[in-house]
Order: C-alpha cells, then structure tokens, then sequence
C-alpha cells in the first residue's frame, strides 16, 4: 500500500489550493448501486416506512392464518403472550428482511430468495403462535 504524496512547500504553485474529496472510484460496489439502495438518510427513512407497511401487512396476513377456524369467543380469550410475540416477530423480521434486500450486495434474486424465506417464515412461525393462543 502506498503512503499519500506530500502537500507542496508553502510558496509553491498550488500550495493554497484545496485538494479535491477524496471519492470512492467509479467501478465500486456502492458507487455502482442505484441513489436508493446507497444508504442515504432520506432513502433510508423511506426504507423504514415501506419495512413497517410490510410488516404491518404481514402481521395481518398472519393473524388471518392463525385465527382461521376460531370464534369470537377464543379469538376473545387468546392468551396475550404468544400474540405479542408472533407481532414482534412479523414486524421485526420485515424490517430486516427488507433493509438486507435493498443493501445487501447480492443478485436480485437472490435477494428475493432471502427476502421470501424471512418474511414467509416469520408470518407461518406468527400463525402458529396466534392459532396456539386462542386455542
């Protein structure tokens, strides 16, 4: 690896210049990713916002599952702690399955894959918390 070349003396030609931002070059994974997959706050609020719309579609999804079959009654008298549990887990595994599909450095479909089994696995793993509960 090599060291910086020094500034010039003080005097010299382009001694009180300021030397250019160092930027990542062109060709690097980051640099080569589209604006809203480089990790900027704006796009990352954003990315939040869609991670909690999935998750609160998924925890509905799973809810739908898991109460199939059941009445009012027991739907009712479900037991609080395994429904908690089931929403933590739908709403925390979307917000991560979501921010690893839109930064990890992975294929698209592999993405997908991933993004897939995360939040497939997390709503089937909710529904059987949430049909356990009201049983």
């Amino acid at each position: 690896m090599a060291t910086p070349p020094l500034p010039p003396p003080p005097g010299a030609q382009g001694w009180w210049a300021v030397p250019p931002p160092a930027v990542a070059p062109r060709g690097s994974a980051l640099q080569d990713r589209p604006a809203w997959r480089q990790g900027r706050p704006g796009w990352a609020l954003l990315h939040l916002v869609i991670a909690f719309a999935i998750g609160f579609g998924a925890f509905f999804a799973a809810f739908l599952f898991g109460m199939i079959g059941r009445t009012e009654v027991q739907m009712n008298n479900a037991d609080d702690g395994p429904v908690a549990i089931g929403s933590l887990l739908v709403l925390g595994a979307s917000v991560v399955a979501w921010f690893l599909f839109a930064y990890m450095d992975r294929p698209l479909g592999q993405r997908w894959i991933m993004f897939g089994v995360l939040v497939g696995g997390s709503i089937a793993a909710a529904a059987i918390l949430f049909s356990v509960a009201s049983a």
